[in-house]
């Protein structure tokens, strides 16, 4: 999973995952909480939310830079995978 944080609200999470699953095809879900998440995907450090996890892709990396990108349009971070 690649994982996402600290979008300022959530309606701005919500909306970065529809365009992550609009635009690459890839399923994208909102937490409020790392506990939420980690059932999920455990990571191993602090998150804030809203968490917005996104599956990889393990046979095309090549859309997962402009994912990373794309998350400061929507005022989150890239938190890691």
């Amino acid at each position: 999973m690649m994982i996402f944080d600290r979008f300022p609200t959530k309606e701005d999470a919500k909306a970065f995952a529809e365009k992550v699953t609009a635009t690459y095809g890839r399923e994208a879900t909102v937490y409020d909480s790392q506990e939420e998440s980690n059932k999920v995907d455990i990571f191993p450090f602090q998150l804030d939310p809203p968490i917005v996890l996104v599956e990889r892709d393990y046979e095309n990396f090549t859309f997962e830079s402009e994912i990373e990108m794309l998350v400061k349009d929507y005022k989150g971070i890239f938190a890691g995978t």
